[in-house]
Formats: structure tokens, sequence, C-alpha cells
């Protein structure tokens, strides 16, 4: 039922000590009774099989209710990298209640990005920039002290936000459109516009310099349903190079 995506990306001034790095993605669990506890738990297990390096979880982990918040954080408890584990809320983690998504992304070890950003070995960057709907996305704070011939990968739920970094080779993994869930064309356009993601509906997308990948999510909004779109684990081997 999950779906693993595979994907090789050429990033800009990655190190060749880090030529190979396999970076996982997830988003959208959105736990809740309109989403099977065992899908997300076997995402989980599916995200851990790809044997990663680092882990990229970009927001929406809980639809309204608190009371899912600490169960999500059970299903997200087996996610461990060598190289770490980052987050950034989604829009409904932030209706829901940022304080207690946040606390118990941070009780599994995961470190939520609010407009910053953290250097790892070897030079990489990760910047997570906050939700456009509820928070205040800051895009000169998110990049504070990045060299534009530095390797980035920014976290940003909505797509949209690619056209914010299209002045700098960069990667941005986002989620926050399920790839219209239910995939009918007028439909899913309208719901696209509904939901501020404008073009950026699933799969990759170039703004400028930056190269955006929209994954499909795993979890539903609104009806307990998928169509055309499987929920999605994304697997990322990052290349030392040019921009693709």
């Amino acid at each position: 039922m999950i779906r693993l995506t595979t994907h090789e990306f050429k990033l800009h001034g990655l190190p060749s000590e880090l030529d190979g790095l396999r970076a996982v993605q997830l988003t959208d669990l959105h736990r809740s009774h309109l989403t099977s506890d065992s899908v997300l738990k076997r995402a989980v297990a599916v995200a851990m099989e790809c044997n990663p390096d680092i882990i990229f979880l970009t927001g929406d982990y809980v639809t309204a209710s608190p009371a899912d918040v600490d169960p999500c954080g059970h299903i997200l408890a087996p996610l461990k990298a060598s190289m770490g584990v980052f987050a950034v809320l989604g829009n409904h983690d932030y209706t829901t209640s940022a304080s207690l998504v946040t606390t118990m992304l941070e009780k599994h070890d995961i470190k939520v990005l609010v407009n910053e950003n953290v250097r790892l070995r070897g030079g990489l960057v990760i910047a997570g920039l906050e939700d456009d709907r509820y928070g205040k996305p800051d895009v000169a704070r998110t990049l504070h002290g990045v060299k534009r011939d530095e390797a980035v990968v920014i976290l940003a739920h909505n797509p949209i936000h690619v056209e914010k970094f299209a002045d700098r080779p960069c990667l941005v993994l986002s989620g926050h459109t399920h790839g219209g869930q239910i995939h009918l064309p007028i439909l899913t356009q309208r719901e696209m516009r509904r939901i501020g993601a404008g073009r950026y509906r699933a799969g990759w997308y170039t703004a400028g310099k930056a190269a955006v990948y929209v994954n499909y999510g795993l979890g539903q909004v609104g009806l307990p349903v998928r169509f055309l779109c499987k929920p999605e684990v994304s697997l990322f081997t990052l290349r030392s190079g040019n921009l693709n």
C-alpha cells in the first residue's frame, strides 16, 4: 500500500565526502480517525528499511485533535538516522497546537526548524521555513549565514515556497497537497488553488535555480480515501555536482 519512490539528485555544493547520502522524506501523516495507524507504522518501517543517513519530515503530523499528538509521536519514535531527523510544522499542526506538536517531536529527538538552519558534518545545510498559513515565514532568517555556494536542503510544508528560493540552487522538500488526495483534474486544480499550492501538485518542479519535490504524503483529510494518490515515502540519493 505504501509506495516507495527513489530519486537521485545532484545537489549544488555537496562535498564529495557526502556523495551518495541517503535521505528519506515523510510528510502529511494526519494521524486521525481518517488515517489508519497501520499505514503510518508501515511507512515508518519502509523509511527505516531504506537505511537513511538523514530523515526529513515536512509537516501535518495530526489533523485537528490534540489527542492525536502523543499517539503520532509513538508512531514516529522508531525514526533514527546517523545525521539526524529534522522537521517543520504544517498548517494543521498550527491549528491543532504548534506547541504540543513541537514538544512531541523534540521528545523523540526530532529537531524542529522554525525559520532557521543547521550546518551538519561535511558542510551540508538543512533549513526549515515556517508555514505561511498560520506562521510567519522568514526567508532571510531561514538562510542566515548560508553562502550561495553551500549545499542546502530546505524543508517547507507548502511547495509554493520554492519560489522564495528561486535565486539560488537548492533542493526544497514539501508536502501539503496529498497529490490532490482524489486526483480528478478539474477538482484537483481547484483544490490546489484553495490550499494555496499553486501549480505544485506532486513530484518534481523547478522555480528559477531551485528545485522542489512535492511528496504525496500518507494521510487523509475530509474523506478516508485516496484516488490515484497512493501514500508515499520518498528516498533521495544526493550526489555531488551542479543542480539538475
